[in-house]
Protein backbone atom coordinates (compact mmCIF):
# COMPACT_ATOMS: atom_id res chain seq x y z
CA UNK A 1 0.00 0.00 0.00
CA UNK A 2 0.89 3.75 -0.94
CA UNK A 3 -0.51 6.87 0.63
CA UNK A 4 0.26 10.08 -1.30
CA UNK A 5 -1.76 13.16 -2.65
CA UNK A 6 -3.93 12.69 -4.75
CA UNK A 7 -3.51 14.42 -8.07
CA UNK A 8 -4.79 14.09 -11.18
CA UNK A 9 -2.13 11.18 -12.74
CA UNK A 10 -5.24 9.21 -10.87
CA UNK A 11 -8.34 10.37 -12.13
CA UNK A 12 -8.66 7.08 -14.81
CA UNK A 13 -9.33 5.51 -10.95
CA UNK A 14 -11.96 7.21 -9.49
CA UNK A 15 -15.04 6.16 -11.41
CA UNK A 16 -14.20 2.49 -9.89
CA UNK A 17 -14.15 3.63 -5.97
CA UNK A 18 -17.02 2.95 -4.53
CA UNK A 19 -16.96 2.94 -0.37
CA UNK A 20 -21.36 2.05 -0.38
CA UNK A 21 -21.81 5.80 0.87
CA UNK A 22 -22.80 7.49 -2.83
CA UNK A 23 -21.72 11.37 -1.12
CA UNK A 24 -18.53 10.15 -0.02
CA UNK A 25 -17.93 8.15 -3.76
CA UNK A 26 -18.93 11.35 -5.58
CA UNK A 27 -16.65 13.70 -3.79
CA UNK A 28 -13.86 11.56 -5.54
CA UNK A 29 -15.56 11.28 -9.11
CA UNK A 30 -16.86 14.98 -9.57
CA UNK A 31 -13.69 16.06 -9.05
CA UNK A 32 -13.66 18.05 -5.95
CA UNK A 33 -10.85 15.74 -4.30
CA UNK A 34 -8.80 17.85 -6.67
CA UNK A 35 -10.07 21.02 -5.91
CA UNK A 36 -7.39 22.37 -3.03
CA UNK A 37 -10.53 25.03 -1.33
CA UNK A 38 -11.88 21.48 -0.70
CA UNK A 39 -9.64 20.84 1.45
CA UNK A 40 -6.26 18.29 0.23
CA UNK A 41 -7.30 14.79 -0.45
CA UNK A 42 -5.09 11.83 -0.20
CA UNK A 43 -5.30 8.09 -1.38
CA UNK A 44 -4.52 4.59 -0.61
CA UNK A 45 -3.41 2.91 -3.81
CA UNK A 46 -2.61 -0.41 -4.20
CA UNK A 47 1.23 -1.32 -4.97
CA UNK A 48 0.56 -1.79 -8.28
CA UNK A 49 -0.95 1.98 -8.11
CA UNK A 50 -3.63 0.60 -10.15
CA UNK A 51 -6.69 0.69 -7.53
CA UNK A 52 -7.67 3.25 -4.94
CA UNK A 53 -8.11 1.19 -1.63
CA UNK A 54 -9.01 4.47 0.22
CA UNK A 55 -9.13 7.97 0.79
CA UNK A 56 -9.22 11.11 3.11
CA UNK A 57 -9.40 14.89 2.46
CA UNK A 58 -8.23 17.34 5.24
CA UNK A 59 -9.18 21.12 5.62
CA UNK A 60 -8.49 23.41 8.51
CA UNK A 61 -11.22 24.99 10.63
CA UNK A 62 -12.20 26.25 13.81
CA UNK A 63 -13.99 25.21 17.42
CA UNK A 64 -16.19 27.55 18.84
CA UNK A 65 -17.94 27.41 22.21
CA UNK A 66 -21.35 28.45 22.24
CA UNK A 67 -22.74 30.49 24.88
CA UNK A 68 -26.54 31.69 25.27
CA UNK A 69 -27.22 34.95 27.33
CA UNK A 70 -30.63 35.93 27.31
CA UNK A 71 -31.47 36.07 23.68
CA UNK A 72 -27.96 36.56 22.31
CA UNK A 73 -26.25 33.83 21.12
CA UNK A 74 -21.98 33.82 21.29
CA UNK A 75 -19.51 32.18 20.21
CA UNK A 76 -15.74 32.12 21.81
CA UNK A 77 -12.98 30.45 19.95
CA UNK A 78 -12.12 27.49 21.69
CA UNK A 79 -9.05 26.31 19.02
CA UNK A 80 -7.87 25.88 15.60
CA UNK A 81 -8.67 22.33 13.65
CA UNK A 82 -8.14 19.85 10.96
CA UNK A 83 -11.38 18.86 10.05
CA UNK A 84 -11.02 15.14 8.38
CA UNK A 85 -14.06 16.04 5.60
CA UNK A 86 -13.96 12.48 3.97
CA UNK A 87 -12.35 9.29 5.08
CA UNK A 88 -13.28 5.71 3.31
CA UNK A 89 -12.23 2.43 2.15
CA UNK A 90 -13.39 1.24 -1.11
CA UNK A 91 -15.95 -1.45 -0.30
CA UNK A 92 -14.18 -4.89 -1.32
CA UNK A 93 -11.35 -3.83 0.98
CA UNK A 94 -13.52 -2.77 4.37
CA UNK A 95 -13.01 -5.07 6.95
CA UNK A 96 -9.46 -6.66 5.68
CA UNK A 97 -7.53 -7.17 9.09
CA UNK A 98 -3.81 -6.35 8.22
CA UNK A 99 -2.43 -7.19 12.36
CA UNK A 100 -3.05 -7.86 15.57
CA UNK A 101 -1.27 -5.18 18.28
CA UNK A 102 -2.42 -6.00 22.02
CA UNK A 103 -5.15 -8.32 21.27
CA UNK A 104 -6.70 -5.09 18.87
CA UNK A 105 -7.38 -6.07 15.40
CA UNK A 106 -5.70 -3.41 13.26
CA UNK A 107 -7.98 -2.85 9.75
CA UNK A 108 -7.04 -0.58 6.51
CA UNK A 109 -9.37 2.11 7.81
CA UNK A 110 -7.20 2.67 10.75
CA UNK A 111 -4.12 2.36 8.77
CA UNK A 112 -5.50 5.26 6.39
CA UNK A 113 -6.79 7.21 9.84
CA UNK A 114 -3.39 6.60 11.54
CA UNK A 115 -1.88 8.25 8.26
CA UNK A 116 -4.10 11.40 8.46
CA UNK A 117 -3.40 12.00 12.11
CA UNK A 118 0.54 11.89 11.70
CA UNK A 119 -0.53 14.48 8.35
CA UNK A 120 -2.22 16.21 10.80
CA UNK A 121 0.34 16.09 13.98
CA UNK A 122 2.86 17.48 11.06
CA UNK A 123 1.04 20.47 10.25
CA UNK A 124 0.56 21.58 13.91
CA UNK A 125 4.21 22.82 14.08
CA UNK A 126 2.95 25.21 11.82
CA UNK A 127 -0.75 26.00 12.22
CA UNK A 128 -2.20 25.95 15.28
CA UNK A 129 -4.00 22.81 15.51
CA UNK A 130 -5.92 22.42 18.71
CA UNK A 131 -8.39 20.02 17.59
CA UNK A 132 -9.68 17.25 14.53
CA UNK A 133 -12.68 17.33 13.81
CA UNK A 134 -15.21 14.57 11.37
CA UNK A 135 -18.98 14.01 10.90
CA UNK A 136 -19.39 10.54 10.79
CA UNK A 137 -21.96 8.34 9.11
CA UNK A 138 -22.91 5.31 10.81
CA UNK A 139 -21.31 2.92 8.86
CA UNK A 140 -18.25 4.41 9.87
CA UNK A 141 -18.94 5.23 13.58
CA UNK A 142 -17.26 2.46 15.28
CA UNK A 143 -14.14 3.24 13.54
CA UNK A 144 -13.74 6.51 14.72
CA UNK A 145 -15.38 6.51 18.46
CA UNK A 146 -14.72 2.80 19.38
CA UNK A 147 -11.60 2.30 17.68
CA UNK A 148 -9.55 5.52 17.83
CA UNK A 149 -10.88 7.59 20.61
CA UNK A 150 -13.06 10.36 19.16
CA UNK A 151 -15.42 11.85 21.42
CA UNK A 152 -18.83 13.33 20.35
CA UNK A 153 -18.85 16.59 20.58
CA UNK A 154 -20.33 18.66 23.64
CA UNK A 155 -23.57 20.84 23.29
CA UNK A 156 -21.40 23.87 23.67
CA UNK A 157 -19.17 23.33 20.77
CA UNK A 158 -19.92 24.60 17.73
CA UNK A 159 -18.91 24.30 14.00
CA UNK A 160 -19.31 24.78 10.39
CA UNK A 161 -21.41 21.63 9.21
CA UNK A 162 -21.87 20.95 5.48
CA UNK A 163 -25.57 20.28 4.18
CA UNK A 164 -23.97 16.84 3.52
CA UNK A 165 -22.85 16.40 6.79
CA UNK A 166 -25.97 17.62 8.37
CA UNK A 167 -27.39 13.92 9.47
CA UNK A 168 -23.97 12.32 10.30
CA UNK A 169 -22.30 12.37 13.93
CA UNK A 170 -19.72 15.37 15.13
CA UNK A 171 -16.94 14.05 16.86
CA UNK A 172 -14.00 15.51 17.62
CA UNK A 173 -10.44 14.38 19.39
CA UNK A 174 -7.73 16.48 20.94
CA UNK A 175 -4.76 16.59 18.88
CA UNK A 176 -2.81 15.89 22.45
CA UNK A 177 -4.81 12.53 22.58
CA UNK A 178 -2.60 11.28 18.74
CA UNK A 179 -0.65 8.51 19.77
CA UNK A 180 3.04 8.69 17.92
Amino acid sequence: MIIEKYTREYENLRDSFKCGNNIIDNFLREGNALNENQGITYVMLSDKRDVIIGYYNIEVGRIDQREEVGNNIFYRPMGGTVNINYLAIHRDFQGIKVATVDDKNIYLGDILLNDCERRILSLRKQVGITFITLYSTNEGYHLYKGRNSYEDFEDDMSTFVQESDQKCFKLYKCIDDIVE
